[in-house]
């Protein structure tokens, strides 16, 4: 064999085939034991869509016959007429846990217009219920089929396992790192990133899922170790579960002490100021945990800017105003939380700066257009009383249109299990109030 080239050319052509089987074998088995159970439903149904393939295609019009004889055709026997070939689309997959993603070659004459027409036969064929057809780029035609609406599908947040326990470490994050809100009702996740964010404005009555969306925020900024998360809350249901790790924490519902936090949060701004001359900037988009970002997050808003203390409510609002018109540039994230978004309750000079919103289901549209002004020209809206719980109408981050968003589940019991896993690695800065009762509240 050393002596024979062509016997080591052979061995060698059939050892690099036997090494890509193995690990095209590798790669199938990785993507099938990392993928949760509706992941690995889709992935079936995207093996029986290629398997299928050179069938359907030809049944629904999606294959085009090539009477070019071969050269065996041309130079060969001429006593049966040469049947002409039919070319079919090569088609890739991609599974997920919503449905599948076929990406094929347009062919001549069988393009975008071809595709759209058969829409209907791959729903029935591939088991969809309903497929979205686009041509991204010429030349490519991309099926996104859905075998469940993302809008209607439940799915834990990626920080819990499948029992619903945490599988998340205290410090894991970093604020650089893409936050998942949820998916849009294409199945596109809608991810935030807070070192290249601003601020932020949520809006939805009680019962409408307001919370588990600012679940997922406040949970996300507790586990990045370069973020200060600043909670204020006077009905508790969003500051409870962090009370004992947030840096700095309120409850009050008179305005005096949450105007105390803002005003602290104003003079770490301006302790800031130096580093625009040191760094020659403009706008601080590098942290760490000696310079963090800082999180404020205010719900029930309303609260303190409708309080019946003119003089404190005006502290209040004088406060807020200069974090939200300059808090941005200074690693300040402002997130305010409400369930009417009208003029009395946020004035316009803050509320034109809280670019990023996330509107839950509104009593009226006038509620909707605070938020989204250009909302009766939207085919969307959230004043809507049949608005699921759990989604709302999303403009975030470099979204220019706003969409629909599902957001990820996260309840507020596995808040608490996340803060007792920052308490166990010591990070806890503060006891539960002495009203609380331990043993109830652990």
């Amino acid at each position: 064999m050393a002596d024979n080239p062509l016997g080591l050319a052979l061995l060698a052509v059939v050892g690099l085939g036997v090494f890509g089987l193995l690990g095209w074998a590798s790669f199938c088995f990785v993507r099938w034991y990392q993928a949760d159970a509706e992941t690995r439903v889709s992935l079936r149904q995207a093996r029986r869509m290629r398997w299928g393939w050179k069938r359907l295609a030809p049944m629904l019009g999606l294959a085009v016959k090539d009477a070019t004889p071969t050269v065996v055709q041309q130079y060969g026997p001429q006593e049966q007429p040469a049947k002409p070939r039919v070319l079919v689309p090569r088609l890739r997959t991609r599974a997920d846990a919503f449905g599948v993603t076929a990406t094929a070659d347009a062919l001549p004459q069988v393009g975008l217009s071809a595709w759209q027409d058969a829409n209907e036969g791959l729903c029935d064929a591939w088991g969809m219920r309903r497929i979205r057809i686009s041509q991204p780029k010429p030349g490519v035609i991309v099926a996104r089929g859905f075998r469940r609406e993302p809008l209607e599908a439940v799915i834990r947040s990626p920080l819990l396992g499948p029992d619903g326990s945490p599988v998340c470490r205290p410090g894991q994050f970093v604020s650089t790192d893409d936050v998942l809100l949820g998916w849009d009702e294409d199945g596109t996740p809608i991810v935030l990133n807070l070192a290249y964010s601003a601020h932020a404005l949520v809006a939805g009555l009680t019962r409408s899922g307001k919370s588990i969306t600012v679940n997922t925020l406040l949970a996300y900024a507790s586990l990045m170790r370069d973020v200060r998360l600043i909670v204020i809350d006077p009905n508790l249901g969003a500051v409870a579960p962090w009370w004992r790790t947030a840096y700095k924490v309120s409850d009050a519902v008179h305005p005096d002490e949450p105007t105390e936090i803002l005003r602290w949060v104003r003079e770490e701004m301006q302790r800031r100021e130096q580093l625009f001359w040191s760094g020659r900037t403009d706008r601080i988009t590098e942290f760490s945990p000696e310079l963090p970002l800082l999180l404020v997050v205010i719900d029930e808003v309303a609260n303190y800017t409708r309080h019946p203390d003119r003089k404190a409510r005006e502290r209040f609002e004088a406060e807020l105003l200069a974090i939200a018109s300059q808090g941005a540039k200074f690693g300040i994230r402002l997130w305010l939380l409400t369930q009417k978004p009208s003029a009395d309750v946020l004035t316009t000079a803050v509320r034109t700066n809280l670019s990023a919103r996330i509107c839950h289901r509104v009593d009226t549209v006038e509620d909707f257009l605070h938020l989204f002004p250009e909302g009766r020209e939207l085919d969307i809206t959230a004043a809507d009383r049949t608005m699921p719980q759990g989604v709302s109408i999303a403009s975030v981050g470099d979204m220019r249109t706003p969409v629909r968003l599902r957001s990820v589940y996260l309840p507020t019991e596995a808040c608490w299990q996340i803060n007792d896993l920052m308490c166990a690695e010591g990070l806890k800065v503060r006891e539960l109030p002495d009203r609380v009762d331990l043993g109830k509240a652990a």
